[in-house]
């Protein structure tokens, strides 16, 4: 089973980041090039050096994570999907939230319900120190603020709104080009996660 950390905490979907590190990976994959650029430009106008920092290693390890085929795509797809993009790229770098999609998310679509409960979300993070050791110590904090950094990435990733208590899942549109790519990739699992189905 991989490892999952509790390093989202400090994470945000930082949509508008990925767009721009996108654009630029296209004129160069150099990720080393890209890093020392967008970090002597502050591309992404970070408010502080620290933060510039964290959130260029995570956006261009989320792009990073991406083949050049997935990346070639992105400027093709509508707005939702980029976002849905995105949200692929995190599910590949953090190991938290493809386990929050496959486990809680997928079901949602599968069994038809589309309504993620605050007892559902609870219970997933409830969990976690039992299934992963690595999380037996976190805090009562961590686990709220993870919860907290999920439903954030669900919400700016546009495929969930808020209702009372509840995350009504959004009836959105794969793009099948999208989901082409995912089978080319033998991403079945991804492919569930979005879809509720793997064919």
């Amino acid at each position: 089973m991989k490892r999952i950390s509790a390093g989202a905490v400090k994470f945000q979907f930082w949509f508008t980041e990925f767009v721009q590190a996108m654009g630029m990976a296209n004129d160069n994959d150099d990720f080393t090039v890209l890093r020392q650029q967008i970090l002597a430009e502050n591309t992404f106008h970070a408010s502080s050096h620290a933060r510039l920092i964290t959130t260029t290693g995570v956006v261009l390890r989320r792009v990073g994570s991406l083949t050049p085929a997935m990346r070639a795509l992105f400027d093709q797809l509508d707005p939702v999907n980029q976002r849905i993009m995105n949200l692929i790229a995190i599910m590949n770098t953090e190991q938290l939230m493809y386990a929050f999609m496959y486990d809680v998310f997928r079901p949602e679509l599968i069994l038809g319900d589309r309504q993620i409960e605050a007892y559902e979300m609870a219970a997933f993070f409830k969990k976690l120190p039992l299934t992963h050791k690595e999380a037996a110590h976190w805090t009562e904090e961590t686990l709220r603020r993870l919860q907290s950094t999920v439903a954030q990435y669900l919400r700016r990733a546009q495929i969930v709104k808020d209702y009372k208590d509840t995350l009504v899942v959004e009836n959105y549109l794969l793009d099948e080009r999208l989901a082409d790519r995912l089978r080319e990739e033998n991403h079945l699992d991804y492919l569930a996660i979005l879809t509720g189905r793997t064919s």
